[in-house]
Formats: C-alpha cells, sequence, structure tokens
C-alpha cells in the first residue's frame, strides 16, 4: 500500500490542491489525517479517478459566464440575486470542481489548419485566445507548439473557416474554435486574450492530463 499526499493527489486528479481537501472533507475522496495533513491510500486515488464524472447538467451559458466573470473579479452587468448565486458556487466548489457545469460557455469545434496559417490564425482580431495559444500570458509549465486556440463569435465562424481553409474532417486536428453565441458573447472590444479564468477552464476541460494539471496551477490561490 502506498501514500499520496495532497500535492501528489492533486497532480493525479488534475485539480487544485484546494480542491483536493474539499473532497476530502466532504468525503467524495478517502483518506485520513496524519498530523495536520491528509493522505490518501493509492486504491482509494484510484477509486476517485475512475468514479469521475460530469456532475449535474451543465447551465446556461449566460450562467456559465457569470461564474467565469465572478472568478475574475468581474461582476459585469450581474445583478444582486445572479451575483450571490455565482459567488456561492465558486465558494462551495472552487473553480476546478465546476468544469463540466461550464461546458456551455461554448460549443468546440475542432479543426485541421496548414501549420504555416496558425500564426495568421491567432492574430486575426475575431479570435480571442485561449487555451494553449495564451500560454505564453499565463505561464503554468506547459509548452504547446503547432496548435492553436480561442473563443469565435458564432457569427463570424463561417467566414473564418472559409479565410483559413479549416477542415472539420481532419483526424488530425490542431486547432480549437470554443463558438459562443452573439447574443453571450463575454469578451471585450479588442480584447485579444481571454481572462486567467477561462484559460484555466479550457486546460482543465482538454482532457489530457498534463493540461488539467496546468490548469488547475492556474486556478492556485
Amino acid at each position: 500500500m502506498s501514500l499520496l499526499g495532497v500535492r501528489d493527489v492533486a497532480e493525479r486528479l488534475g485539480v487544485s490542491e484546494r480542491r483536493v481537501r474539499q473532497m476530502l472533507q466532504a468525503g467524495d475522496l478517502r483518506g485520513s489525517r496524519v498530523g495536520r495533513s491528509w493522505v490518501v491510500e493509492s486504491r482509494a486515488l484510484l477509486e476517485a479517478e475512475h468514479a469521475a464524472r460530469p456532475v449535474g447538467r451543465p447551465w446556461s451559458p449566460a450562467s456559465a459566464w457569470a461564474v467565469l466573470g465572478v472568478a475574475e473579479g468581474e461582476d459585469g452587468d450581474l445583478d444582486g440575486l445572479q451575483r450571490s448565486r455565482a459567488r456561492a458556487r465558486l465558494r462551495s466548489e472552487g473553480l476546478d470542481g465546476l468544469v463540466d457545469r461550464l461546458a456551455s460557455r461554448a460549443k468546440r469545434h475542432r479543426y485541421f489548419c496548414h501549420p504555416g496559417m496558425l500564426d495568421r490564425l491567432e492574430a486575426d482580431p475575431r479570435l480571442v485566445r485561449s487555451g494553449v495559444s495564451a500560454l505564453g500570458e499565463y505561464p503554468c509549465g506547459l509548452m504547446v507548439s503547432g496548435e492553436a486556440e480561442g473563443y469565435v463569435r458564432a457569427s463570424d465562424l463561417e467566414s473564418l473557416e472559409r479565410r483559413f481553409a479549416l477542415d472539420d474532417q481532419s483526424d488530425r486536428p490542431n486547432i480549437v474554435l470554443h463558438v459562443v453565441d452573439d447574443e453571450v458573447w463575454p469578451f471585450e472590444p479588442g480584447q485579444v486574450v481571454a481572462s486567467r479564468s477561462v484559460v484555466a477552464v479550457d486546460l482543465m476541460d482538454a482532457g489530457d492530463d498534463r493540461s488539467r494539471r496546468a490548469g488547475a496551477r492556474l486556478v492556485l490561490p
């Protein structure tokens, strides 16, 4: 039997250390106290990994963006009730515990683009860089080349597909576009990079362990 500390468990699960402590205290992860620290048996960690599933239905796009705005310290146009709900959700789960519920923030489209066009795509004013395309602004121990990621308005998608000859049938995609309905577009005019909280959620939602760990590092207090 091997014992793991909170930091090791957080890296394995791709969440923050705070989230691991919340899971332990709530009984969602079996562990025990050794002095003032928590330890987790490797078997209990495997159980938690296998049991991990999306919890609850995703929120509406507007609710998802409200939570992300509050996570960044921006209340925007929220009324008192919306602001209170968003803060309560963040307090109870932490941003890394809400990734599945935030899936409705955008529709994810994957494409292949000629590698020589990636820089031009990232520089296009219709795209707000996020995820792997924002690593230069938010260092988190992850390095990725030959890929691009960002947010676009639904009304701009077709013209971007034509402009950059994006292929959505390729078996080797190198681009992720998060498509947001124009009515809930959350970014400011001229904004070229998504906020730290949005980038963190995109990385944690990427599906691979390295990206999840990198995203979790971005939300550490």
